[in-house]
């Protein structure tokens, strides 16, 4: 050997050794835990997530209060470790970048994604921020927060008192109404599109609802009568196409309302937001659809009639002060609340009587704390949280337990002769609890989100959920199965309204555009399959009529449609909060907007914002004291 090149060898010799001595092994991560981290990263569905709260400004730097950790997971870290509840998201006591995840009184110690660390109230990972609170939260406020969610006053469902058309609800929310056996019942599909409306999107949402070209109203994809497919879309201004917002409305689509703002951090929702700001937000929204996209005209699509429906941003219902706006303003349908995952789902319900499901997501005092071999709240047995091999696609494919429509049914029925007991699921989020309302509110609808689920997900919208295999464009048959397996478990038991909810990400992958046309072609096979809106749906419920009954006539449109657009460019001046509106003689802050509507006629003097929902340049006033003007006026006449 060159007795120059041993030197080298010996070293590098040397070098290894030491590392491998040094280097540090890692904890064994079973294939539940690698699951349950995954489903802990989802924001949206109110879990730890992987993705930082941000602010407009991006994200703020640490504070120094806070020292780095980065120790590995100590596999016998959550021995001592008691869970306050049975099940929930709780602070780790001796590290910020873990937390400890409880099921049926069970801990189990997770760590954050590198760079994240645990937020006791957010209950969900983050950067560190001056905001960020390390460990659980003081006694005084978490007693507070509880009984700000106190439900004990909201009195349980009473069929007897609760009947159609203004009052539905069930023992166990799983009813039909009408009490209709399933193969009588409408299977109704809800697709809908929550977020800005504008050309990133509006000819994929096209193609999805049929529309073969780009300047035709023809549908290719029809209900059983013939009629084109319709959809419901949720909406918040910025960047919005209000004449593409006309035209929809046109061909008889829902649009509903989700904010002006859908400002962050999403807490702002539940934790900030009052009475006057739920009004700013959603009525103020509703002035603005109709001020855009034509709503003087006497034979326009949208009026305040027709815009009668909600969606509080990223799913945070803000409790009393959202649902008493929401009723309040005379409007019929919220669409905020996400409800358990299970078989079979929930059908819709009004606020008259307390939901059918754990909002606080919390055990009685009375239950007892012991740890039980059984389904815990992530929907496995307890015993298979050992370590476990990775599956391969193809094993996974073959050993995937997948229940047929008979089976469903099968199931469904068996349930049903079963004696009934008050069994309340708890609610899906397995860190702050839902805020849901507190008192009655008659004759409000609530259609609750049941969410979609397999051994990886629980995900509310779908382009949350997450398709291990489905890595190339045409390889989407993992997607198209979980979307059948999630509406077979409607169709196959009591029908309820399966919806299909999106924001734009899905329309940025080719696989998962696909994969939603071939399972849009499979419904539209079923001849008991109906895409309706959230409106038709609760005319439905008011009314219900037997699938051999059902006479939905094509609607004519009749309704003037936006020939001649226009791009109004305005000024948007904000004040120093960055979320209210200002005027141009005293801001903080300016930019540009280019806003498409129906007519150059009805262009704002400046950019419609919270706080001046109007545009205009002076005098303006937000919802609240228009209301305020509005009832003095009555009081002196």
């Amino acid at each position: 050997m060159n007795i120059r090149i041993f030197p080298l060898i010996l070293l590098l010799s040397i070098l290894f050794a030491t590392s491998k001595q040094q280097g540090r092994r890692p904890p064994p991560v079973s294939a539940q835990s690698q699951s349950t981290q995954q489903n802990a990263g989802n924001r949206r569905g109110g879990q730890p997530s992987a993705t930082p709260s941000l602010s407009r400004g991006g994200p703020q730097s640490p504070p120094s209060s806070i020292d780095d950790e980065d120790e590995e997971l100590d596999s016998d870290g959550n021995k001592n470790f008691v869970c306050p509840k049975a099940d929930g998201l709780f602070s780790d006591p001796n590290s910020c970048r873990k937390f400890m995840l409880c099921g049926s009184w069970r801990p189990w110690s997770q760590t954050c994604p590198p760079s994240l660390y645990f937020d006791g109230k957010l209950k969900f990972c983050t950067f560190k921020t001056p905001q960020l609170i390390c460990g659980d939260v003081s006694e005084e406020e978490t007693k507070r927060e509880e009984q700000e969610r106190n439900q004990d006053k909201l009195p349980t469902c009473d069929p007897n008192q609760c009947q159609l058309p203004n009052c539905f609800c069930s023992e166990e929310g799983t009813s039909i109404p009408g009490n209709l056996a399933p193969n009588e019942t409408p299977q109704f599909v809800l697709i809908n599109f929550s977020g800005a409306l504008n050309e990133l999107v509006f000819e994929h949402y096209k193609k999805v609802m049929g529309y073969s070209s780009k300047f035709s109203s023809n549908q290719n994809r029809h209900n059983p009568n013939g009629c084109g497919i319709r959809a419901t879309f949720f909406l918040n201004h910025e960047y919005t196409n209000y004449a593409q917002i006309q035209w929809l409305a046109a061909q008889g689509h829902e649009i509903a309302m989700h904010s002006i703002t859908h400002r962050l951090p999403e807490v702002w929702w539940t934790d900030t937001a009052n009475y006057s700001d739920w009004a700013e937000e959603m009525i103020g929204i509703r002035e603005i659809i109709l001020a855009n996209s034509g709503g003087s005209s006497s034979n326009s699509a949208i009026t305040r009639e027709k815009l009668i429906g909600m969606r509080a941003p990223y799913f945070k219902p803000g409790g009393d002060a959202m649902f008493e706006m929401a009723s309040d303003f005379g409007l019929l349908y919220d669409s905020s609340v996400v409800a358990p995952r299970g078989t079979p789902p929930y059908w819709p319900f009004t606020w008259d009587y307390r939901q059918p499901f754990d909002c606080s997501n919390n055990k009685k005092e009375t239950e007892e704390k012991k740890a039980v071999d059984g389904e815990d709240i992530l929907g496995s047995r307890s015993q298979s949280r050992g370590r476990q091999k990775r599956s391969t696609k193809e094993e996974m494919s073959k050993n995937r337990k997948k229940l047929s429509i008979g089976e469903y049914k099968k199931s469904f029925e068996k349930i049903q002769k079963t004696p009934k007991q008050r069994v309340r699921r708890n609610s899906p989020f397995l860190g702050r609890p839902l805020k849901c309302a507190t008192k009655p509110y008659p004759g409000l609808w609530e259609i609750p989100i049941n969410p979609l689920w397999n051994e990886y997900n629980t995900c509310h919208h779908a382009d949350q959920c997450v398709f291990p295999h489905a890595t190339d464009d045409d390889d989407i048959e993992d997607i198209v199965n979980f979307l059948k397996d999630n509406f077979e478990r409607h169709y196959g038991t009591n029908r309820a309204p399966f919806q299909l909810n999106f924001h734009v990400t899905w329309f940025t992958q080719k696989g998962h555009i696909k994969a939603l046309n071939r399972f849009m072609d499979y419904l539209l096979t079923l001849k008991d399959v109906w895409f309706v809106t959230y409106q038709q749906l609760v005319e439905w419920m008011r009314e219900p009529k037997r699938l051999s009954e059902l006479n939905y006539k094509c609607e004519n449109a009749t309704a003037t449609t936006c020939t001649r657009p226009h791009t109004c460019v305005v000024k948007h001046y904000l004040a120093s909060d960055g979320y209210t509106a200002a005027s141009e003689d005293n801001f903080s802050k300016s930019d540009t907007r280019y806003m498409p509507v129906c007519h150059s006629s009805i262009c704002p003097q400046q950019f419609q914002w919270f706080g001046n929902h109007a545009g205009k340049k002076h005098n303006y006033k937000t919802i609240m004291q228009l209301v305020d003007d509005a009832v003095s006026t009555d009081n002196t006449n």
